[in-house]
């Protein structure tokens, strides 16, 4: 393909409250109104700056409703389903859409395989907020939440989809393919092609709503980091407090490198090159 492109949903309401998650399965989460603002830009910028016109896309896409409905914001920069509003019927107004979506050159499919880290079934907050605390201590890569998952999990499950992704390039599906997945599975999928290591992994940033992690082919049947795009957010409260910190999408921008964490939050192994000498910690700046 042309290019690979990896998109974290936008905002959800877990990302709002995670007092949510008490109450409602996180598959269920679904997007905020800046959520749908966010996938809407992202479609465009998509469509304006990252990919070609005339090109096939296919879209592969996390089943959770937040992921979904991201695809629907993203797609919508391809034709607007307000176009089929004159459709009663729900079910027959969605096969309309996709149908001319299909007919523009866009095709997709669901993978659970790229669905979001499992924290368990409902979470208890406080539960989660100690979890969390205890993960930074234990490495974040190895840390299994209870009843849940940890990342290498999802390291492995990734690595699955990958083997089904590579096979997909061979038949020519498509010339670009974007994932609307979660950020830790974005991660992962970067550490997993490009072969990072453990304290390479865990420098990694968690990507914002709506970021896009591009890549693209490097003319000699590899794929390389052509960058990420992140939108570019105002608040709407002009000095205003009855509008609280409401937020509203108005551009977005590019960047050359991925985002890294900074260094006090970064855990790093301690590595002995002997029995009695220590090893320098291993770090990596070539991310």
């Amino acid at each position: 393909p042309a290019k690979v492109i990896m998109v974290r949903h936008g905002q959800s309401e877990g990302n709002l409250s995670e007092n949510l998650y008490a109450t409602k399965p996180d598959n269920a989460m679904q997007l905020t109104k800046l959520g749908w603002e966010q996938a809407r830009m992202a479609g465009k910028a998509l469509r304006e700056r990252l990919l070609r016109d005339n090109e096939s896309i296919h879209f592969i896409v996390s089943p959770y409703a937040r992921t979904m409905e991201t695809f629907h914001g993203i797609v919508s920069a391809w034709c607007d389903p307000s176009e089929f509003d004159h459709i009663e019927d729900r079910d027959l107004r969605l096969k309309a859409w996709y149908e001319k979506l299909s007919q523009l050159g866009l095709s997709w499919h669901e993978d659970p395989r790229i669905r979001e880290q499992d924290f368990g079934n409902y979470q208890d907050p406080a539960t989660i907020k100690k979890c969390k605390r205890e993960r930074n201590k234990f490495g974040v890569f190895y840390y299994r939440f209870p009843h849940g998952e940890s990342a290498s999990d999802v390291f492995d499950r990734v690595s699955t989809f990958l083997d089904s992704l590579w096979r997909s390039f061979d038949l020519q599906r498509s010339r670009n393919y974007v994932l609307i997945t979660h950020g830790i599975s974005i991660r992962v999928l970067l550490a997993r092609y490009f072969r990072y290591s453990i304290d390479q992994f865990n420098m990694l940033a968690n990507p914002k709503n709506c970021e896009m992690v591009i890549l693209g082919h490097d003319g000699m049947g590899k794929l390389r980091l052509d960058g990420r795009c992140t939108l570019e957010l105002k608040s709407k409260s002009n000095g205003d407090p009855d509008n609280g910190n409401e937020m509203e999408v108005i551009g977005y921008n590019f960047h050359e490198k991925l985002s890294i964490l900074p260094s006090k939050h970064i855990v790093k192994r301690v590595v002995r090159m002997t029995d009695d000498v220590m090893a320098s910690t291993l770090t990596s700046s070539s991310i």
